[in-house]
């Protein structure tokens, strides 16, 4: 049973994909959905326990639900605007304009990236390419390059553009850790082809297949919507990339690590909560992820004894008021963080940074 909890995935995108083929005000549906499961997170009690998981396929299944429901929401939204429900320009625009870029947003961020967060970390070359599709919904098809070279590598460390610094705000961090993916993307692929002693201009830097995803996208809603479709698509790669970006921000928010030490249970944030965890595909059920990368969403074990965040939804809530977060979860969570799990070189570590922020020194380094 517990492999149907991950079908609130696909459920979500289909949200989204009636809300288009109803048109008119059901094309707020998709972003109807994330008030919702925000109250149920907040509501419902942690959720600590193991999956007990008889068939894999079973829980794998809905991710690849989730791959073509992706292609449908898209195709949906193109057809509301060609039968007239979803009209984009003219009298009574602007909701439908709002509806349909915020439920695009929401749905091509999340729960899209946790679906392609799982799918870049399997061997098989099949689910790989599906995340590379998957990422391009959010403008960044080539996220598995960085996420897999520089993140798992150098995680909590001034090397990784995933780890917020302290003191640092969302808006700044999601800016920031965009470029961070772009150029870790460009830069991993360089080296690959270095390696081979290919030139960083041969055919197989994908980065080439980067900018043709990304074109895709508001090419086939030029092709079959019109242009403004077309910059309705180019509005979502662009929103969607900073959404999923202020998601990330809370799973190593302030954390540090001395360079090349082992990665230890306390070097991620936790969100158990009984939403999250399904909707995320178990990313926040985050550290044993790190611990290895290869294993699958529903065998990570839960940590309810390593660091963790309140619900995942709060903290996003929290963070888009910057002088709340810092003052209700950042500090006390990163000073109980550096108390109880730092070890003495992160405590020096933690209060230099504390320094730069302009924060407390609330332990001895």
């Amino acid at each position: 049973m517990d492999s149907l909890r991950y079908y609130i995935v696909p459920l979500t995108t289909f949200c989204g994909v009636l809300g288009f083929l109803l048109g008119g005000p059901w094309v707020w549906l998709g972003i109807g959905t994330f008030p919702v499961l925000m109250v149920l997170d907040l509501a419902l009690p942690a959720d600590t326990a193991p999956r007990k998981i008889g068939m894999g396929w079973v829980a794998d299944l809905p991710l690849y639900l989730h791959v073509m429901l992706m292609f449908g929401l898209y195709g949906a939204f193109i057809y509301s605007v060609n039968n007239g429900t979803n009209p984009l320009t003219g009298p009574g625009a602007f909701g439908q304009i709002v509806g349909s870029l915020l439920s695009l947003t929401w749905l091509s961020s999340v729960p899209n990236l946790p679906v392609a967060h799982e799918l870049m970390h399997r061997r098989h070359w099949f689910p790989r390419r599906m995340s590379q599709v998957l990422n391009t919904f959010y403008g960044d098809p080539n996220r598995d390059i960085g996420h897999v070279r520089v993140h798992h590598l150098h995680l909590d460390t001034h090397r990784d553009s995933d780890t917020p610094l302290r003191g640092e705000t969302m808006y700044r961090f999601v800016f920031r850790a965009s470029w961070g993916a772009y150029t870790d993307g460009a830069e991993g692929e360089a080296e690959r082809l270095r390696k081979q002693d290919r030139s960083v201009w041969h055919w197989s830097n994908r980065m080439y297949q980067e900018i043709g995803l990304l074109a895709s996208v508001p090419l086939i809603c030029y092709a079959f919507g019109g242009t403004a479709a077309m910059l309705m698509a180019l509005g979502t790669l662009f929103f969607a990339k900073l959404l999923l970006e202020g998601f990330n921000y809370f799973q190593h928010y302030g954390l540090v690590r001395v360079e090349g030490t082992s990665i230890q249970k306390h070097h991620a944030w936790n969100h158990l909560g009984a939403i999250a965890r399904p909707l995320g595909v178990e990313i926040t059920n985050h550290i044993n992820h790190h611990l290895d990368g290869y294993t699958r969403f529903y065998d990570l074990r839960p940590e309810p004894q390593a660091p963790q965040m309140p619900s995942l939804f709060l903290c996003f809530a929290l963070g888009l008021i910057p002088p709340l977060w810092f003052r209700f979860v950042a500090k006390p969570r990163l000073k109980d963080w550096d108390e109880r799990f730092a070890t003495a070189a992160e405590k020096k570590l933690a209060m230099e940074a504390n320094a730069k922020a302009g924060w407390p020194q609330w332990v001895a380094a």
